[in-house]
């Protein structure tokens, strides 16, 4: 059964491997002036952070080369805490804001619902069941959880993102996850239906 789900699951990257080279350039362009000042917002928001982000790493001592795991993660823990603490007012909606909200669900329910909908799902089907996980504004991204990596065709349809973010998938929400902190930043609950 495992290899038939992996044996499924490479088909299925190889034929986005075929696919996605043919859709690269049919990258989405924001449709009225309304959205794209939408997704400015989004964008400021997610510049904002990203500095904080930085200047609060930056206050920490630096991290040398290394192969020590703990040294890592202890110092992946001391910028946690530190955003977290600058952050501690933080609230769902305070990058994805409602507009924002509202037009990700329309991009996400889109390519879904459209003609490649079934494999845009199955990308984000998880090998082997896991329990439901809520995830919180501010908190850590809980250890074990799989990080469902996003389909490149929905990927190609949202606003990108600097290589301190990314989105995952978590059950029907989409996250935005600071990548050094393994923070939580932002969430839309039930993105997906």
């Amino acid at each position: 059964m495992k290899q038939r789900i992996r044996v499924t699951r490479l088909f299925l990257w190889l034929s986005l491997a075929f696919v996605a080279p043919g859709i690269a350039g049919q990258v989405r362009a924001p449709k009225d002036s309304e959205e794209v000042r939408d997704f400015k917002t989004f964008a400021d928001r997610v510049q904002a952070y990203v500095k904080m982000q930085k200047n609060l790493e930056a206050s920490l001592s630096t991290l040398k080369p290394t192969k020590d795991a703990g040294e890592i993660v202890e110092h992946q823990h001391a910028l946690a805490r530190r955003i977290i603490d600058a952050r501690r007012d933080a609230r769902q909606g305070d990058i994805f804001t409602h507009e924002v909200t509202e037009r990700f669900r329309k991009i996400i329910h889109s390519a879904f619902d459209g003609p490649d909908g079934r494999i845009v799902r199955r990308t984000i089907q998880p090998d082997t069941p896991y329990k439901v996980i809520v995830l919180g504004v501010n908190e850590v991204f809980p250890e074990g959880v799989p990080l469902t990596t996003m389909p490149p065709t929905l990927l190609l349809k949202l606003p990108e993102l600097p290589q301190e973010l990314a989105y995952r998938i978590v059950g029907r929400d989409l996250s935005l996850i600071d990548i050094k902190a393994r923070l939580v930043v932002d969430l839309i609950p039930n993105a997906i239906r």
